[in-house]
């Protein structure tokens, strides 16, 4: 079986689909219970998604494996020069994911400057001071408000995207087999001896945030996932070894939902990011019996939707921090997930008008067929 660079895993898609949830519902949990205190589901131990924030790390290391799959079908390709094919990369990369995220940010920062600012002047100066976090480039230190923290991951996404893939296209082998694993490990094991857990995405290290050291060693993961994977795909497994390695791979992903929704000590978030990655490895890897099962159009539009679920989050849980502010937590958690679906919903119909019609293109510019 050899593992496939263009088609996408069923599984995959299911699991961003279900990790971003994870991400929706922990920031829920975030807005609604104190800090310190934990919403307990039953009897059973459980939590409500308290640290569903790793959810991002799957995201990574998924981005990291997509990354190195694509420098490398394109190894024979020298039609350009490197630093060429990465600047019109980076521009296809940048006009995928901006338009969902100018819907989404710009319905956040009439809400926050609703919401937030009491004077006219307040919330003009909000609006303009969010200016970096419109491009993406909050990440870099720029000193604007951060209206959707949730473009943290768009901001170090493109940035490490940038960084790794002339260096994958130039020097793949010895960056995907010798680089990036030493790299995710000296900046993994330099976090954990700083900082008590993975979480956390504004913290200033001197020289750029702590969330660009959590992406760039989970993205450097995600690339040696790739090489690994093709490894594997060298072997022919038995029916048990897939057995085995399928069941290996529920278990990881059990232990990592687990993390999610427990109390357990966040200096643990780090052994369980490589549980994650064996996870990972595995899922890639395509091993599991019950692969097929997720291969079809559901999982797949599952997967597209992921993204916008993620962007949609902070307004519509703004709104319900004003408007349902005495309702039991049920009631907020259902309202700011129905707030989401619907937001990520009306996102898709008003990206794909304007991608489909070009409104303001054909506004601006006059075409030949137009005189």
């Amino acid at each position: 079986m050899t593992a496939t660079i263009t088609k996408k895993n069923g599984r995959i898609e299911f699991l961003r689909f279900v990790f971003a949830l994870g991400i929706l519902f922990f920031h829920i949990h975030k807005r609604f219970i104190e800090e310190g205190e934990f919403l307990e589901i039953g009897d059973t131990g459980l939590n409500f998604f308290a640290r569903g924030y790793i959810g991002v790390e799957f995201f990574f290391l998924v981005s990291g494996y997509l990354l190195a799959a694509s420098a490398f079908a394109k190894r024979n390709d020298n039609d350009l020069p490197i630093g060429s094919e990465t600047a019109l990369m980076m521009k296809r990369k940048f006009w995928n994911v901006f338009p969902y995220h100018l819907f989404a940010i710009i319905l956040t920062i009439i809400v926050n400057a609703y919401f937030l600012e009491n004077t006219f002047s307040a919330k003009f100066h909000y609006v303009v001071d969010s200016w970096a976090s419109l491009f993406f480039l909050q990440v870099f230190g720029f000193d604007s408000t951060w209206v959707n923290k949730l473009t943290w991951y768009l901001d170090v996404w493109l940035m490490v995207t940038f960084m790794f893939y002339p260096l994958l296209r130039k020097y793949y082998d010895v960056f995907v087999k010798i680089i990036c694993p030493l790299l995710a490990l000296f900046i993994l094991g330099y976090m954990a001896h700083e900082y008590d857990g993975i979480a956390g995405i504004d913290g200033w290290t001197g020289m750029f945030y702590k969330c660009f050291l959590r992406g760039l060693s989970e993205m450097a993961l995600g690339c040696t996932t790739f090489s690994i994977t093709r490894r594997i795909s060298r072997y022919e497994f038995s029916k048990s070894g897939k057995v085995i390695l399928g069941i290996l791979e529920v278990v990881c992903y059990f232990i990592v939902f687990r993390y999610a929704c427990t109390e357990m000590d966040v200096k643990y978030s780090f052994p369980v990011i490589f549980v994650l990655w064996i996870a990972v490895i595995l899922t890639f890897s395509d091993i599991n019996p019950l692969r097929k099962v997720f291969d079809n159009e559901v999982c797949m539009w599952l997967g597209r939707v992921s993204l916008l679920i993620y962007l949609n989050q902070f307004y519509g849980i703004r709104l319900m921090q004003e408007y349902l502010a005495k309702e039991c937590f049920v009631v907020k958690v259902i309202a700011c997930t129905a707030i989401t679906f619907a937001g990520a919903f009306l996102c898709h119909i008003v990206v794909s008008f304007f991608k489909k019609m070009h409104p303001i293109r054909k506004f601006i510019v006059k075409y030949p067929e137009e005189e």
